[in-house]
């Protein structure tokens, strides 16, 4: 997680608690404050003022924190993909050892996630895009920890590939489904989500056997 510290931190404690502590809790408020703008007004539309009104701080607590804007998006950004990557992980430890299931679940749980708050699928596809610099170098570097993710479990049931097919495998599959969500995000596809969950676990699958 990305964290500019641009001013020097408070060390004394304020109604009994610690200096750090009230540092962390305003972050988080911040943080909250510009998925929400972000991921509903966008990142162009959406100044310090705004994000500082909507966590009920002052410009001073933001730079307490994060040294501009863009920050704060790469910070939000960071919180949203290492959340969804947990996600995941857990769903494909707890659905066995089978490729089908593991997938399934994978993609599943990636797109209902990005489903059941919109706000996080726009930063995550949108946003972090078109803000460009250190945004977009934090879009592609988590594109290639997708990538990373699904080339492992390719070579565990792909074990006669060689190295290089399995990474233009990994890259073929994370982008036919970092377009399919976007896609789908944007009313294109015109499907229910549990729909597309079952065409991008289907070619995974298929891909995998």
């Amino acid at each position: 997680m990305v964290n500019f510290k641009v001013h020097q931190t408070p060390t004394r404690s304020y109604g009994g608690v610690a200096a750090a502590d009230r540092v962390a809790a305003r972050r988080a408020r911040l943080l909250e404050a510009g998925l929400e703008r972000f991921g509903t007004d966008g990142f162009a539309a959406t100044g310090v003022k705004d994000v500082c009104r909507a966590a009920g701080l002052t410009d001073r607590y933001f730079y307490e924190s994060f040294r501009d804007r863009e920050a704060l998006l790469v910070a939000v950004f960071d919180e949203v993909t290492d959340d969804l990557f947990a996600r995941v992980a857990a769903a494909v430890a707890a659905a066995g050892p089978d490729p089908e299931p593991q997938l399934r679940a994978a993609v599943g749980t990636f797109l209902r996630a990005l489903a059941d708050d919109r706000r996080r699928s726009r930063v995550v596809f949108a946003e972090a895009a078109s803000a460009g610099g250190e945004a977009e170098r934090h879009m592609r570097a988590t594109l290639r920890r997708f990538t990373d993710l699904v080339a492992t479990t390719a070579r565990r049931h792909l074990p006669a590939a060689d190295e290089e097919e399995v990474r233009v495998l990994a890259l073929s599959l994370v982008g036919t489904l970092h377009r399919a969500v976007i896609e789908w995000e944007d009313g294109a596809l015109g499907l229910p989500l549990e729909r597309v969950v079952d065409h991008c676990a289907r070619l995974f699958g298929a891909v995998l056997r």
